[in-house]
């Protein structure tokens, strides 16, 4: 039984964690941690993922609230942010999580099942966070983020 993802993360954890999720420092390699970090074969669906957390590092680097909050995240993490933040997501993401030195490396567990995914994430300053994708209209988005316990 799957447990509802309302009662594993609140909004205000989910806004913590999507805040940690950019927070790391720059990388001067031309190769981006994506790269450096993807498993060595991958499915279309682990590339896509892939092809997602790409996108939301580009999009930080180049302080793009709005396709953040229109193209990375789904509708209910959107929600869950301005329901937290009390104001748009596109204005809450453009305040504090983009980064010019946004640095973000996927590890090697991308784990697919049907239309949802998940995979851990780690940024150059050494915070982990697992992502919580769903695949809709053929695009991967992020749903959810959880904070990882460091060891």
């Amino acid at each position: 039984m799957q447990i509802p993802a309302r009662r594993l993360v609140t909004p205000a954890l989910a806004v913590l964690a999507v805040s940690i999720l950019l927070a790391g420092c720059g990388d001067s390699d031309k190769e981006t941690p994506t790269e450096r970090k993807a498993p060595t074969t991958v499915s279309g669906d682990q590339r896509g993922i892939l092809g997602t957390v790409e996108a939301l590092q580009t999009a930080s680097r180049n302080d793009d609230g709005q396709g953040i909050c229109t193209d990375i995240f789904t509708a209910q993490l959107v929600r869950s942010i301005e329901t937290t933040a009390k104001r748009s997501c596109v204005k809450e993401v453009s305040d504090t999580l983009v980064s010019p030195d946004a640095a973000i490396s996927v590890g090697r567990d991308i784990e697919v099942t049907g239309s949802r995914a998940t995979a851990t994430i780690r940024e150059q300053n050494s915070n982990v966070s697992k992502l919580f994708l769903l695949k809709q209209a053929g695009q991967w988005r992020i749903d959810r983020v959880v904070a990882q316990k460091q060891a």
